[in-house]
């Protein structure tokens, strides 16, 4: 099938299985989203626009935060005040970003090594989390997640879901210093540092056609020191505000969406997001990160240096 709008002939089936695998994988490990669907997007559907590949990959990572951002607000497991100033400064972040990819990483040639730079970026991130010490730290954050969503589960079941206000999400403080509590605990930030953290964020998600993820999960739990309960949704409803206006901006600059490859893409991303949860439980996650460190690295490796192992040995990486 030809899709004028990419300048490609791709037979949608392809389309779909790729497409299923990226929301697989996002739906069991919560990363890596974007980087997938630019790999299929340039590798496996050889896609040759970078303006027309950024702002697709970003429509595909707003799947997750569509749905899921709803479901965090009712479980008050979002810090709005954290989302919004990540957001605002997403804005700033996602207009600069879009702006400087669109004017001078406009082709293939210039973009494609700096696409290759941040999936190494997630290769790193996937490696360290295989490591003893992050896994051991996660046991911990599974244990307390579980035992968080017991209790909503067992006040809905009571007709008692107003009381998730006891153990949710609530503001006490607001301005520059804000205080907010969550399960029976207190936490501070200032206000300055998630909208830095977003505008840089956003500045590198939008001029690569990324989520952002996977820089702002660990800010907002290593430098903020939020508790993965609610790193989440506050992470995903920034990703929410912050994409929407790269891809308008995108949009504006004269890029254009093919709109009829987008729609097998999200057929397969939510056949993929709904099997992950039903198939994660007979596939250990541990294998699955491995497979993927090791997938990323090696496109890493081709899109950064296969042109120049092509030139020195022969070879052709990718």
């Amino acid at each position: 099938m030809i899709f004028h709008v990419a300048g490609v002939t791709v037979n949608p089936i392809v389309i779909i299985i790729w497409m299923m695998f990226v929301g697989f994988v996002f739906s069991t490990i919560g990363a890596a989203g974007g980087i997938l669907a630019g790999v299929g997007h340039i590798t496996i559907f050889g896609m040759k626009k970078a303006n027309v590949i950024k702002p697709m990959n970003q429509i595909l990572t707003l799947v997750s935060p569509v749905i899921s951002t709803p479901l965090y607000l009712r479980e008050k497991r979002l810090v709005i005040p954290a989302a919004v100033t990540l957001g605002l400064g997403g804005i700033i972040g996602a207009l600069i970003g879009s702006w400087l990819s669109h004017t001078y990483l406009p082709d293939m040639k210039s973009y494609q090594p700096l696409f290759g730079l941040i999936t190494f970026v997630i290769a790193g991130r996937m490696w360290y989390e295989l490591t003893p010490r992050f896994r051991d730290k996660q046991q911990v954050v599974k244990k307390a997640t579980k035992a968080f969503e017991s209790k909503v589960k067992e006040l809905k079941a009571a007709g008692k879901l107003n009381e998730i206000k006891e153990i949710g999400v609530n503001f006490s403080e607001m301005g520059i210093n804000n205080t907010f509590s969550f399960a029976g605990e207190t936490f501070r930030y200032n206000a300055f540092a998630p909208f830095l953290a977003g505008m840089f964020v956003a500045i590198i998600s939008a001029a690569l056609g990324v989520g952002g993820g996977f820089l702002l999960v660990p800010f907002l739990s290593s430098m903020l020191g939020f508790p993965m309960f609610i790193v989440a949704g506050t992470s995903t409803m920034s990703i929410l505000i912050s994409s929407l206006t790269s891809i308008g901006n995108y949009l504006r600059m004269g890029s254009h969406l093919d709109f009829a490859m987008i729609g097998f893409e999200l057929i397969g991303i939510l056949i993929g997001s709904y099997l992950g949860p039903t198939l994660s439980k007979y596939i250990k996650g541990v294998y699955l990160k491995a497979f993927l460190a090791v997938v990323l690295t090696y496109i890493g490796i081709g899109y950064v240096f296969g042109p120049l192992i092509l030139h020195t040995v022969g070879i052709k990486i990718i």
